[in-house]
């Protein structure tokens, strides 16, 4: 009679293609493309519904909603932006668009102030 520790049932250790390779995937690949940047706003005086970015990044389309952070008293969010130089704007309880005056900013060829911001 024979164990079961003493049967193999044609069963080999082979190495597949990949093994050991870390094969990348389109995401990584654009991630890698892509710069972490973190906008912020202050909250001056009573504290805002609810802020969004607005901005060149995306063609001005879409808004991103903001957190609030209560320890800093700010607004933040986190983009992950391609190299290139961007315009953008706050926009304040879905109605007020502002700038931060503590950022970069510079007037636009229709002659709006914006704050900008270069992502390298």
């Amino acid at each position: 009679m024979y164990e079961l520790d003493d049967l193999d049932i044609g069963a080999e250790t082979t190495k597949t293609p990949f093994e050991g390779r870390v094969v990348p995937s389109e995401f990584d690949r654009v991630m890698k493309e892509r710069t972490t940047k973190t906008f912020h706003l202050h909250n001056r005086g009573p504290r805002h519904l609810s802020v969004q970015l607005c901005g060149s990044f995306d063609n001005w389309e879409k808004r991103h909603e903001m957190q609030f952070d209560h320890y800093a008293n700010q607004w933040f969010t986190t983009l992950h932006l391609s190299r290139g130089e961007y315009a953008y704007k706050y926009v304040i309880d879905n109605k007020h668009w502002v700038i931060n005056e503590e950022e970069t900013k510079k007037k636009d060829q229709a002659g709006n102030i914006n704050n900008y911001v270069g992502v390298q």
